[in-house]
C-alpha cells in the first residue's frame, strides 16, 4: 500500500497508519508503537506495553491431560495461559509441559486447582534469522550425531540425540510462535518458513524414531543402512548450504542426488537386511528433503 507523507510544523513529517492494521492490533490514539530503522526501511510494531492476550484451559482429570493442549495457545501468540483442573496431581505434569515445550514461559501463580503460565522473556523473539539458523544447526547435529552413534555403536550417544530432539521440538514451536505473532520481514516468505520449520522438525522426529528403535531392540543398524544414512546426510548438508547461499548449478546437483537416494531406498526396501521400521523412517527423511528442495529458488 502507499501512504502520502504530510508535513506538520517546520520539520516534522507524518504518515497515517492503515486503519485495518490499527484495528487488528488494537492501536488507539495515544498508544505507543515501536519504530525500528532498517537501512531504507522503517518497521512499525505495536508497543511492548500493549495488552497481553490471555486464554483459559480446563482439564478436569489427570487421565485426560495432553501436552498439546498448550501448543495452540502458545504458537498463536497468547502471553498468559490460565489452567484450571480438579486433581492437584496435574500440577507436576503442567510443570513438565512448560519446561519441555514453551520457551520463555514460566508458572507465575499456582493454587490447589489452578495455575497461570506467563511469557516472561519479552524480546527473545526479536531476531528471527539468528533463531532460524540455530534451529537448522540443531537438526544437522541430530543427523550427524546419529551417524556417529551407529558407527561407534554407542548407546549413550543415542540418548544424547533424544535430548537434542526435545530441544528441537521447543525451537519449532518457538519459531512458529514468532511467525504467527511478529510475521517475517519479507511477508512473501513467512508461510514458506512456517512450512519449512515443520518439515525440519519432522526430520528430527524420524531420527528420534530410529534412536528409540535402537534403544528398544539393543541392535544397531547394518552397514548398508549406515551408508544410506550418510548419503542422506550429505544431501541435507548441501540443502543447508543452498538455503543460505542459493546456487542454481548446485541446486541441480542436489536434485539429482536426492533422486538417486530415492532409487537406492526403494532397492533397499525390496531387499531388506535390517529392521524395516528404521528404513521407513530414513525413507521419510529422504522424501522430506525432496519436498524441501522443490521449495528452493
Amino acid at each position: 500500500m502507499k501512504r502520502k507523507v504530510n508535513r506538520v510544523g517546520q520539520s516534522t513529517l507524518t504518515v497515517s497508519l492503515p486503519s485495518k492494521w490499527a484495528r487488528k492490533c488494537g492501536v488507539k490514539a495515544g498508544d505507543e508503537i515501536d519504530v525500528a530503522e532498517e537501512a531504507n526501511c522503517l518497521t512499525i510494531r505495536k508497543g511492548l506495553a500493549s495488552q497481553k492476550k490471555e486464554t483459559t484451559i480446563e482439564v478436569k482429570q489427570k487421565e485426560r491431560f495432553l501436552r498439546i493442549l498448550f501448543v495452540a495457545p502458545y504458537i498463536n501468540g497468547y502471553d498468559i495461559i490460565h489452567v484450571e483442573y480438579e486433581d492437584p496431581a496435574m500440577y507436576p505434569l503442567i510443570q513438565q509441559a512448560v519446561s519441555q515445550l514453551l520457551i520463555g514461559f514460566e508458572i507465575v501463580e499456582h493454587g490447589r486447582n489452578k495455575c497461570t503460565l506467563k511469557n516472561i522473556a519479552v524480546g527473545i523473539d526479536a531476531e528471527f534469522d539468528s533463531n532460524q539458523r540455530r534451529y537448522f544447526l540443531q537438526i544437522k547435529q541430530v543427523i550427524h550425531g546419529l551417524i556417529e552413534a551407529i558407527e561407534k555403536k554407542e548407546m549413550q550417544d543415542i540418548e544424547h540425540i533424544l535430548i537434542i530432539d526435545q530441544t528441537i521440538d521447543k525451537l519449532c514451536l518457538f519459531m512458529r510462535r514468532i511467525l504467527n505473532t511478529k510475521g517475517y520481514k519479507d511477508e512473501s516468505k513467512g508461510k514458506y518458513l512456517y512450512y519449512l520449520d515443520n518439515l525440519l522438525e519432522t526430520i528430527s522426529d524420524s531420527c528420534r524414531n530410529i534412536c528409540l528403535r535402537i534403544k528398544a531392540t539393543g541392535k544397531f543398524p547394518s552397514k548398508n543402512f549406515l551408508d544410506l544414512l550418510k548419503s542422506t546426510t550429505k544431501s541435507f548438508d548441501l540443502y543447508y548450504d543452498l538455503f543460505y547461499n542459493p546456487n542454481r548449478t548446485k541446486l541441480f546437483d542436489l536434485y539429482v542426488m536426492n533422486n538417486k537416494m530415492r532409487e537406492r531406498m526403494i532397492g533397499a526396501l525390496e531387499n531388506l537386511d535390517d529392521d524395516n521400521y528404521i528404513y521407513y523412517n530414513l525413507m521419510n527423511i529422504i522424501e522430506i528433503e525432496h519436498n524441501l528442495i522443490e521449495e528452493l529458488e
